[in-house]
C-alpha cells in the first residue's frame, strides 16, 4: 500500500540510519508501486533491495526507471496526467539517489491521502 510520507523525515531516516531506512523505503515502496501501478516491468523490492544493497548506482538507477513506470500507470488509472520523469529519475538514481527517494515519495505523496 502506498503511504503519504514526510518526505524530508524519509531523508532524514535515510541519512541518521547511514542508509538502512532508505533500504527499507526502497523495498516497501518498490513493492507498492509494482503492486498498484502493475506496469509489469518485473522490477519487484527483493530485486531492487539487493541490487541498490551491492550494486547501490545500477539498483537506484533501475528503481528510477521502475518508479516512473509505475507512477504513470497508477495516475493513467486515476485518470491523472501523467509525467515523463525517467531520464531525470535514471540520472538521479545514478548520481544522487537521496534525491530521487525524495522525489518518488513526493509524486507518491501527490495522489495519497494525507494521514
Amino acid at each position: 500500500m502506498l503511504k503519504n510520507r514526510s518526505v524530508a523525515l524519509v531523508i532524514i531516516l535515510s541519512l541518521v540510519t547511514c542508509g538502512i531506512y532508505g533500504l527499507y523505503w526502497i523495498y516497501v515502496t518498490a513493492e507498492a508501486l509494482e503492486n498498484n501501478g502493475r506496469a509489469g516491468n518485473g522490477m519487484n523490492g527483493i530485486v531492487l533491495l539487493l541490487l541498490c544493497l551491492f550494486i547501490p548506482s545500477v539498483g537506484y538507477l533501475l528503481f528510477g526507471m521502475a518508479a516512473d513506470q509505475n507512477l504513470n500507470s497508477i495516475r493513467s488509472q486515476r485518470g491523472l496526467m501523467r509525467k515523463d520523469n525517467k531520464v531525470v529519475y535514471m540520472l538521479l538514481g545514478f548520481f544522487i539517489p537521496i534525491v530521487l527517494v525524495g522525489l518518488v515519495q513526493n509524486d507518491i505523496n501527490e495522489f495519497t491521502p494525507a494521514v
